[in-house]
């Protein structure tokens, strides 16, 4: 664009510092709390998280009694049981999970639950709780392909030989793990794993990484789909992302917030609690799917 007198450029400096303003002006309100925010929770009278609700039994939606969708699963009964613990309600943002960290990071959030795990690389950007669940109990980082692909490999390696187009969800860590199985450029994000399978379905991709026991329950929505037996497939056999964490946005003022998180988490493993919850949700799921 050309710029074609004094006049415009001074109209879009005004613009642009009342935008700096504005900017300015929202930093620091989020910056004017007391500097405890498990304090300025219990001011709001509200708890904040952030999840991707297409991840059962952990996150998933269900249609209530009136035909409403609602957010269900074990990660939201444990930040319910978190709320309950400051006294305050549960709001939850549902975003896809690149918005979950992205709102984490900007501290739109108080905390994020939704399936993380732990990296180095998230550790630099965020904080996270305790472990809370153990995804190696409970399945494994695999792949789902069409069952007449599957039939063509034997091995992890004859994959990785193929230059296969494999589908992840963005910013997740079944992405980082397809990038040792295919050439980055050959891998395609997909905001929400139901959106991915779909892709997948569709023969778009040759395969979707996965949590296994989040893309289970949607084997009854995409039958012509299967997941890959463990014992030749599995992808983090040594249980690197194998425990889910709570995330949190960096910094001193959530190291309260940190800690009844994790008191809520160490009394609710050790009464069965965090088994019942997951339990119940891997029920409710499997009749949950939309389809």
């Amino acid at each position: 664009m050309k710029i074609k007198n004094r006049r415009t450029i001074l109209s879009l400096m005004v613009l642009l510092f009342s935008f700096a303003l504005v900017a300015c002006g929202e930093n620091d309100q989020a910056n004017n709390g007391s500097g405890d925010k498990l304090e300025d929770i219990k001011a709001a009278g509200e708890l904040t998280i952030g999840t991707s609700p297409d991840y059962p039994p952990l996150e998933f939606y269900v249609l209530d009694e009136n035909g409403n969708r609602q957010i269900a699963g074990s990660d939201i009964t444990l930040a319910q049981a978190i709320a309950d613990e400051i006294g305050v309600e549960l709001n939850i943002r549902a975003t896809d999970f690149n918005g979950v960290i992205a709102n984490i990071q900007s501290g739109s959030v108080d905390m994020g639950i939704s399936g993380f795990t732990f990296t180095e690389q998230r550790a630099e950007v965020m904080d996270f709780s305790e472990g809370y669940l153990q995804e190696s109990t409970l399945g494994y980082q695999g792949l789902m392909m069409q069952k007449d692909v599957a039939e063509k490999y034997d091995s992890i390696e004859e994959i990785a030989d193929a230059d296969l187009v494999l589908g992840a969800q963005g910013g997740s860590i079944q992405f980082e793990l397809a990038a040792n199985l295919t050439n980055e450029a050959n891998i395609k994000q997909y905001g929400t794993l139901d959106v991915g399978l779909a892709a997948l379905n569709e023969g778009d991709i040759d395969g979707m990484v996965v949590s296994t026991s989040s893309a289970e329950p949607m084997l009854r929505t995409f039958p012509n789909l299967m997941i890959l037996p463990q014992e030749d497939f599995d992808l983090d056999p040594e249980r690197l992302y194998s425990t889910n964490v709570i995330a949190f946005p960096k910094g001193e003022e959530y190291q309260s917030l940190i800690e009844l998180s994790n008191k809520v988490i160490k009394e609710n493993k050790e009464n069965g609690n965090l088994e019942e919850w997951h339990t119940d949700a891997v029920n409710l799921s499997k009749d949950a799917i939309e389809e």
